[in-house]
């Protein structure tokens, strides 16, 4: 049977080893989220250029070769309801994100205080050791500073570009006179900007060198291990 030591290590290379996978998941999502703003927010503030490349594409995805059915095609295509469709994406995509970056925020906080328990248990002194530190002293002893950064600047780009396609959104079918468009995009948007509110909250709170463990005391030296960019980070 394997001793306590083993079965440590065994533990804490397992949660390493799926927090890596949430977290390229979490990025995955991420960029995800930004391609689809960005087509929506194309739909939204340039029709004119941005209909008739989808409906090309539509035609040629149905093999549609005819002139006739082609303008046909122009005629009777549902732009409002792509972009409703697209709304729906949005906010399924946000929700994941906000799940996916709080677990991958939650995990590495575990790992950081789990790397504590294993040094203690192996009796390991800072002074001859770097063993099981990886994400926490050791890594914020080589950090630059400029990472710090980046999480801001990913949740603000997310920010401008889901606030410009919903805005646009409304903004259009409030102009277009669309009574139940207007509902049904605010009854879309509004829960979607509070995922993101949400996610850019804890993100930037959690993902702080100085956000204290819950198991320390505030006078104590935090855990290091909670930062980890927003997206493209660790």
């Amino acid at each position: 049977m394997a001793d306590k030591y083993e079965l440590l290590a065994e533990h804490y290379q397992k949660t390493y080893d799926l927090t890596y996978r949430l977290w390229q998941q979490r990025n995955r999502t991420f960029l995800l989220l930004i391609a689809v703003i960005a087509v929506g927010t194309i739909l939204t503030y340039r029709p004119t250029d941005a209909n008739p490349l989808i409906v090309a594409w539509v035609a040629k995805l149905l093999d549609i070769n005819e002139s006739e059915h082609i303008n046909e095609l122009r005629r009777s295509f549902p732009f409002a309801l792509l972009q409703s469709i697209l709304l729906t994406v949005i906010f399924y995509l946000m929700v994941n994100l906000f799940h996916r970056a709080l677990y991958v925020l939650r995990n590495y906080a575990y790992l950081g205080a789990l790397e504590k328990e294993i040094r203690s248990t192996l009796l390991l002194s800072d002074d001859d050791s770097v063993a099981f530190t990886r994400e926490s002293s050791f890594y914020w002893k080589y950090h630059p500073w400029l990472l710090s950064t980046v999480n801001w600047v990913y949740v603000f780009l997310l920010g401008l570009l889901l606030f410009a396609f919903l805005g646009g959104r409304i903004v259009g079918d409030v102009s277009a006179g669309g009574v139940l468009l207007v509902l049904a995009d605010l009854a879309i948007s509004i829960p979607t900007a509070i995922y993101f509110v949400g996610y850019a909250v804890y993100t930037l709170q959690l993902d702080s060198q100085s956000t204290p463990h819950p198991e320390t005391h505030p006078a104590e030296e935090p855990n290091n291990a909670l930062q980890r960019n927003a997206s493209g980070g660790r």
